[in-house]
């Protein structure tokens, strides 16, 4: 990594029907205004970023992250006077998904993606700005290969090479 970029993790949290959290930062933040985002942040010096996800996801929804299922390809992206490498997890938290504790002041409302929304994600961003929206449908794509199929008494993850597995169970 390039010593000027700064380090960012983020999460990418499914659902049971595959859709992906997303919350909306307020008007008043420095970036993206309004914009929806991914659960993430700024890794902090001296911070592994698997450590740094866990403590985003925390401040950010009251989740823990329990495991990581897949990450992403590595995003790069500026906000003019700083460059940032952003490391995208698809990950599995434990806690109430239908409850998120946002973050006073900085998350002003949340929603569950899906190919049928994911447009909302492109909502006052700068044109050619699609770094969220693609990572979204990038998480989407990995998440519809992995789902359970819920009716099967198994609960066999079908994938995308055709085979299937049984999870382990806890």
């Amino acid at each position: 990594m390039d010593s000027h970029k700064r380090l960012v993790a983020s999460a990418l949290v499914p659902d049971c029907s595959g859709r992906i959290f997303v919350q909306q930062r307020t008007l008043t933040r420095r970036l993206f205004p309004g914009c929806w985002d991914l659960i993430g942040g700024h890794v902090e010096e001296g911070e592994e970023v698997i450590s740094a996800l866990k403590r985003e996801i925390r401040e950010e929804t009251g989740w823990t992250l329990r495991t990581i299922r897949h990450e992403l390809s590595t995003k790069a992206w500026s906000d003019g006077p700083n460059d940032y490498e952003e490391r995208q997890f698809i990950v599995d938290v434990d806690g109430d998904l239908e409850r998120p504790v946002l973050e006073a002041g900085k998350v002003s409302g949340w929603m569950w993606v899906d190919r049928t929304n994911v447009e909302k994600l492109k909502e006052n961003r700068q044109p050619g700005d699609q770094l969220i929206y693609d990572s979204v449908l990038e998480a989407l794509d990995i998440v519809s290969v992995e789902r359970p199929i819920r009716d099967h008494p198994a609960a066999v993850i079908v994938r995308e090479s055709g085979r299937s597995s049984t999870p382990r169970r806890s």
